[in-house]
């Protein structure tokens, strides 16, 4: 009987091992990824007036021909649109497909502590105002644009700085 039993315990942990075989990988002792399929969240980061906040929702981005004679202008053959918030942000942009792209316009607010910043839709008076760089499917965009700032009533020069990776 003790004999069955020590045979029974030695059989389980066979099995038991063997269930735990396949999470294994040859990567050094590392855990499988197979179990991880699901990609990072997209995220944007909008900076003004030195705060900052990441918006974790979807963006989105569509190109479309140029329109030279939209108000304001756009710039080179095609145009990607991109629109993205959330409840303490919101950001929307018209980019060119110029190397590097032109922003041809933009608007941006963020609610941050006391109040919001405003950037209501405006296009940059000159292409030193707002510059944008693109790596893949990614836009930095930084520079200054006429809004308002919270605790200021007056309308003036409000830096900024945007993050946005298109899907």
């Amino acid at each position: 009987m003790t004999r069955r039993l020590v045979l029974a315990a030695a059989g389980l942990g066979v099995i038991a091992l063997a269930a735990a075989l396949p999470g294994c990988s040859s990567k050094g002792g590392q855990p499988s990824s197979a179990t991880s399929s699901s990609a990072a969240p997209p995220s944007t980061t909008v900076m003004i007036g030195g705060n900052k906040h990441t918006i974790m929702t979807k963006v989105d981005c569509t190109a479309t021909a140029a329109q030279p004679s939209a108000t304001p202008a756009e710039s080179g053959d095609l145009t990607t649109r991109i629109t993205v918030h959330d409840d303490s942000a919101s950001l929307s942009l018209a980019l060119s497909d110029e190397k590097p792209p032109s922003v041809d316009s933009f608007s941006i607010s963020l609610k941050a502590g006391s109040g919001e910043y405003r950037l209501p839709d405006q296009a940059p008076q000159s292409a030193t105002q707002v510059q944008a760089t693109k790596d893949g499917k990614s836009y930095t965009v930084t520079g200054t644009g006429q809004g308002v700032s919270p605790n200021q009533g007056d309308v003036h020069q409000v830096t900024f700085g945007i993050h946005v990776t298109c899907p």
